[in-house]
């Protein structure tokens, strides 16, 4: 009888440990994904670092006040790229009277300076023998000008003036716009008013600061009227 027993119990034992051996197999198993390679850690980094930004600071018409904030700039230990943009901008509104020769002109002026309006002279050695009335920020003051001068007969005209304008920009590759100490422009004196700190544009032609020569204060020109 105990004989038996011990039997039983054996193959208890022996049953119980194949049962677990099967429960462990089936049991999920955690993998761990290996490494990423070195060269896409590194890339992954860089990205999230920002350092394919670029911010650029501008637009400065001057150049003198140009090297002042370049010179600023390098202070703040970034490295500054000039980049040299040309655009349009409004000049004011021009208000003029044409004439079909000089005697009309010398006519036409007479009649609006005894009008009482000051400011308008004849163009010398305009083909359209124009006398100019005035020039005005807003377009408003313009035509209340033209009008003025219609009132004694003669055909004003107003025309928006527009001025070729360089300025530069100063791109800032890898630099984030918290890099440039805005507060420090000011406390040395420069004119921040007009100044923006934007991304660089996409494709932008970008001139390193040694290749551009600086121009000479004072050598910009108004174009005429």
């Amino acid at each position: 009888m105990v004989r038996i027993l011990v039997l039983v119990l054996v193959a208890a034992n022996l049953l119980y440990f194949g049962w677990s051996q099967w429960v462990t197999e089936q049991e999920p198993r955690l993998v761990t994904p290996p490494p990423a390679p070195a060269g896409a850690q590194a890339a992954s980094a860089s990205a999230d670092s920002g350092v394919n930004r670029c911010t650029t600071l501008g637009p400065v018409a001057d150049e003198t006040r140009a090297l002042e904030i370049e010179e600023l700039l390098r202070d703040m230990q970034l490295v500054p790229s000039r980049r040299v943009v040309t655009s349009n901008a409004r000049e004011g509104w021009w208000v003029y009277v044409n004439n079909a020769s000089a005697d009309d002109q010398a006519r036409t002026l007479r009649a609006i300076q005894n009008a009482g309006i000051r400011d308008a002279f004849a163009m010398p050695d305009d083909p359209g023998f124009r006398v100019s009335v005035g020039l005005f920020m807003e377009e408003a003051g313009a035509i209340r000008r033209a009008d003025a001068v219609r009132v004694l007969q003669l055909d004003a005209r107003v025309s928006e003036r527009m001025q070729q304008q360089t300025a530069v920009w100063f791109d800032l590759p890898g630099q984030p716009p918290a890099a440039v100490d805005m507060a420090r422009f000011t406390a040395e004196g420069v004119d921040v008013q007009h100044l923006r700190l934007e991304a660089c544009p996409s494709g932008a032609d970008v001139s390193i600061d040694a290749i551009l020569a600086p121009r000479a204060p004072g050598t910009g020109t108004a174009p005429g009227l």
